[in-house]
């Protein structure tokens, strides 16, 4: 689920947005992604949601640096149990 998400907010960052932090033509953009996202898929691509995905992309623009902090999460939560 976390690379789905990093490649919504991908898609949503380097396609629709150009590459830029916002969209130039706004709200809209993500309203209609949802729209289309939740007809096609079903629930879970609320406006909310791809706010979310965006801004996990770009925090974490290079996907290996995801995988990263998890297997290392992982590792240290399965030591402290």
């Amino acid at each position: 689920m976390v690379q789905t998400y990093w490649q919504i907010g991908h898609h949503i960052v380097e396609y629709e947005q150009g590459g830029s932090a916002k969209a130039v033509y706004g709200a809209e953009l993500l309203n209609t992604l949802s729209r289309d996202l939740t007809m096609t898929f079903g629930k879970g691509f609320s406006r909310s949601n791809l706010i979310m995905f965006r801004k996990f992309y770009l925090t974490f623009p290079k996907i290996q640096t995801v995988s990263g902090q998890f297997e290392m999460n992982h590792s240290l939560s399965v030591k402290m149990s």
